[in-house]
């Protein structure tokens, strides 16, 4: 069994799923990645009668941290988008990063990764859980530095797309089929398909960024786009790397989501119309290093996340309310 692959994933789902069939809840169709301090968001979710609450450390073959980061709870929320509605969400309130100390549970003991290339796996495996469970929307937010002086501490900012450092390749393929049945071999993967090699422009899906300006638009204010440099973290920037990758169109800075982005391509969220897609908005919490002068700290992350919840969690949530009610819309016509 390929370690986080195709087969774990279902497994992992149909546990969820059950626990969601015991609860008498609808399959979420979108999901929410929510980022450092961001947290609150879930809140409102949480207190419901009719909801399930997982610890991502009961997923089966779901990877934990040996220590969770400040601002991530490591749960997964199944709940109605509005009281009394049938539609649900999935919220994962806490991902996983590259730079933590990351453990899987082999033959009931809790064991340290340490091959680069399964903690990969291990990154984005909430995607394709997300996937099997039948999400066909999936949201996610983190909290970065910027270097673009006109955005303001508490701003949201749409990822329009990413960059990696050269040696931080995430592009693990793995075909969309897999997805669509429960077992199959890894031994027959055709290399010469046509699906081995997937592009990675439009990442991140226009039409959800449209429906996300209608949003800010309407609780007024303006969501503006800018590019995502990801690396592996634990430490921040330092001023030279900061000023070189502005100079090359970079202006978020952060250590999640472009990983989960690539994972998303590469198992068929292709954001196109009426296709799944796969979305991103950054919070500002702090400015980028531009000055070595500059003291930065993960407690300021958080603490300015948190700050900012006035403004992400009415917008994140008319965001998931009105996505639900555009996918009815759409699946109504249909019929």
């Amino acid at each position: 069994m390929e370690a986080f692959g195709f087969q774990e994933a279902h497994e992992a789902a149909d546990f969820i799923g059950e626990k969601v069939e015991a609860a008498g809840l609808e399959m979420p169709e979108i999901s929410v990645t929510l980022g450092s301090g961001l947290k609150s968001f879930a809140d409102r979710y949480t207190d419901k009668d009719s909801r399930v609450v997982i610890p991502t450390g009961d997923i089966p073959h779901f990877a934990r941290p040996d220590k969770q980061a400040s601002g991530h709870d490591g749960k997964l929320i199944i709940a109605p988008i509005e009281e009394g509605s049938n539609q649900t969400m999935a919220i994962w309130a806490g991902r996983i990063h590259f730079y933590q100390r990351l453990l899987e549970k082999m033959e009931g003991e809790w064991v340290r990764i340490t091959d680069p290339e399964v903690k990969k796996a291990a990154i984005g495996f909430y995607v394709a859980i997300s996937k099997c469970l039948g999400v066909r929307d999936i949201l996610t937010s983190n909290a970065v530095g910027s270097s673009n002086p006109n955005h303001n501490v508490g701003e949201i900012v749409r990822v329009s797309d990413h960059m990696l450092d050269p040696d931080d390749d995430f592009g693990v393929p793995e075909e969309a089929e897999w997805f669509e049945r429960k077992k199959t071999d890894r031994s027959d993967y055709d290399y010469a398909k046509e699906d081995y090699f997937y592009g990675q422009g439009n990442l991140y899906s226009a039409e959800l960024y449209r429906l996300a300006q209608d949003v800010a638009a309407e609780q007024g204010w303006q969501l503006n786009e800018s590019v995502l440099n990801w690396r592996k973290g634990r430490g921040y920037e330092t001023p030279a790397y900061t000023k070189a990758r502005t100079q090359l169109g970079a202006e978020l800075f952060g250590m999640s989501t472009a990983p989960e982005a690539i994972k998303a391509r590469s198992i068929g969220f292709n954001n196109e119309a009426g296709g799944d897609h796969f979305a991103a908005f950054s919070l500002v919490t702090n400015v980028a290093q531009l000055e070595s002068t500059q003291k930065l700290s993960h407690g300021e992350v958080s603490a300015n996340g948190a700050e900012s919840e006035g403004r992400f969690n009415p917008f994140m949530h008319q965001l998931v309310k009105s996505r639900s009610a555009e996918r009815s819309k759409k699946a109504g016509s249909i019929v």
